[in-house]
């Protein structure tokens, strides 16, 4: 029994002492963190500039094909947004496995 205990205790200690992150490690979260609040930032930014120009159109509306095209300009605005947020987002990913990659060395 003592055996057991002594080797559960053992594993346990390893486990705890593995789990500390490097400071490395902690900048590569930081990066992930930062460029992932930058890219909510400019998916929000252009969602609000979408929904303002589909508001300004729903005021000043006189016509179908007049709102469809505001609506379609409104659309391309979310994907530009898009993907500009996915593009931060795949830079800063990429510099915290760098990070993460020195410190593997």
């Amino acid at each position: 029994m003592n055996k057991w205990i002594a080797t559960l205790g053992l594993v346990g200690f390893l486990c705890v002492v593995g789990c500390d992150e490097s400071p490395m490690d902690e900048r590569a979260d930081d990066v992930r963190e930062t460029t992932q609040d930058q890219a909510d930032s400019v998916r929000d930014q252009t969602q609000q500039r979408a929904d303002s120009m589909r508001a300004a159109d729903g005021k000043t509306w006189t016509g179908a094909a007049e709102s469809e095209s505001v609506e379609n300009k409104a659309d391309a605005l979310e994907i530009q947004g898009e993907a500009k947020a996915d593009s931060i987002e795949n830079v800063g990913e990429n510099r915290a496995d760098a990070l993460e990659e020195v410190d593997d060395l």
